[in-house]
């Protein structure tokens, strides 16, 4: 056993719980819980959502003006959903629901001190503000553990993330507890050049963690700067892709390099995690023990194998109630049961959540995940935007401007976060639209890039014909 062996059980045996402790949180217990039920039939799993989807309803109906505007609209109260076909009769949530109402959905029982002010990273081209309470955050995070665990990864254990942002940077307590317990190593979305990858390499290489995670393209990009390169001997437990569509060459390319599995993780800032793989791979099982997840084609539910648009219900989130919320995103339902004897249903596929990257004359790559949340979230007077480059050294920014939009303001913000991303040799147009059209799944693309072999990536050898 070694040293890292050892502090790694050291992490999980104190450090993790001692730091719940101060913290007050109780995510560890909430972490045991999901670990011994994940087993459960159907039936069981079934009558906990009924049950705390019940609590939800009167939650939202009693403690939030937009709910009981809304149940009142349709003629319902919270007993007359007495069964899930009834769960149909409930308007679905829309994003501009969320941004005209946001207000009005935040519960008057619950302390504001207890609300945590979320927004969305804006993948979509517009950012979206809400709030989660805390008790909701503790159910999630030791729920998005559990499924961790299902690479084969513990906690305590290292961890190398493809990942932008890191929120550790942002206080001396994240960086204590990122050393101590979450011990994560990073490689920068934004910054996926020739060094900062070697030097990435490197840290994992001598640190050895036991899981990456990451983007699905960015885990993908790497793997192949790996190969090209004829850089090796890293061999965790596992991989985590998430935040984008996996696409089997890409998944294929990240097993062959890295020698382990591939676990694909599905969610969004909204809700968190919606549906993961287990070590069996046979498809996304969906998270039942937080959330109400339909897949309607329609207006109805979707058949096995025919694709549908992904609708969730919160059943943690007292503070600011989703019900029944339309993520977006289209998917397909498997029908089938995962011989790893959970029996939480499988998504077959996922579809959306594509975002391209963008190359700077330099040869560098920028993940368009990560433009979204350094040009999304912090344009003012920005309703939507859309990022297309369709040369090397020039992008252009489609943007639909908000009521407050200043556009000599909006040049010289746009003009300086170029700058600041890709240096002097990249160069910009603004267009001003009133609408960006969406994909035929029906999600806006953030990132588009039209660049033959450039930016769009394909198995390898295809990007450089």
């Amino acid at each position: 056993m070694n040293s890292g062996d050892l502090f790694s059980r050291f992490a999980r045996a104190v450090v993790a719980p001692a730091w719940a402790a101060w913290e007050k949180s109780p995510y560890l217990k909430h972490l045991e819980r999901f670990r011994q039920t994940q087993y459960r039939p159907l039936n069981d799993v079934r009558r906990d959502q009924w049950e705390r989807l019940k609590k939800l309803l009167d939650q939202a109906y009693h403690h939030t003006r937009f709910y009981r505007r809304r149940f009142d609209q349709a003629g319902l109260r919270p007993k007359d959903i007495v069964s899930w076909e009834d769960m149909g009769r409930l308007p679905l949530l829309t994003k501009d629901d969320i941004r005209a109402h946001r207000d009005e959905m935040v519960a008057d029982n619950i302390p504001p001190a207890m609300l945590h002010p979320k927004k969305t990273s804006g993948s979509t081209g517009v950012s979206l503000s809400f709030y989660v309470d805390e008790d909701s955050m503790q159910w999630k995070r030791g729920c998005a553990l559990r499924h961790d665990e299902w690479t084969g990864w513990r906690l305590g254990e290292r961890v190398g993330a493809v990942w932008g942002n890191p929120e550790y940077r942002k206080s001396w307590r994240g960086y204590l507890r990122n050393f101590l317990l979450q011990r994560t190593t990073y490689l920068d979305t934004l910054r996926m050049d020739e060094a900062a990858m070697r030097e990435f390499h490197a840290r994992i290489r001598k640190e050895r963690p036991t899981l990456l995670f990451g983007h699905a393209h960015s885990l993908y990009l790497f793997a192949r700067f790996m190969q090209e390169r004829g850089l090796g001997d890293v061999h965790p437990r596992g991989i985590i892709s998430t935040a984008m569509v996996l696409h089997d060459f890409e998944r294929a390319l990240i097993e062959e390099t890295f020698g382990c599995k591939v676990t694909n993780r599905y969610g969004c800032e909204e809700v968190s995690l919606i549906a993961c793989e287990c070590e069996a791979h046979e498809g996304l099982h969906v998270n039942m023990d937080t959330l109400v997840v339909e897949c309607l084609c329609d207006g109805r539910p979707a058949r096995p194998g025919e694709t549908g648009a992904v609708v969730v219900t919160d059943l943690t989130n007292r503070g600011m109630p989703f019900i029944r919320y339309l993520v977006g995103d289209t998917a397909r339902m498997a029908g089938r049961a995962c011989s790893c004897g959970r029996a939480y249903p499988l998504i077959e596929s996922l579809e959306g959540r594509i975002a391209d990257y963008v190359r700077t004359p330099e040869g560098e790559f920028v993940s368009g995940i990560s433009l979204t949340e350094n040009f999304a979230m912090v344009l003012e007077g920005v309703k939507q935007m859309q990022i297309v480059q369709d040369r090397l050294d020039h992008l252009v920014f489609r943007v639909v401007p908000g009521e407050e939009s200043g556009n000599g303001r909006l040049h010289a913000d746009i003009a300086r976060l170029v700058l600041e991303r890709f240096g002097d040799s990249m160069r910009h147009d603004i267009e001003y639209t009133d609408s960006i059209q969406s994909e035929t799944s029906g999600k806006y693309r953030f990132c588009v890039s039209r660049l033959e072999g450039a930016g769009a990536f394909g198995p390898v050898g295809e990007a450089r014909r």
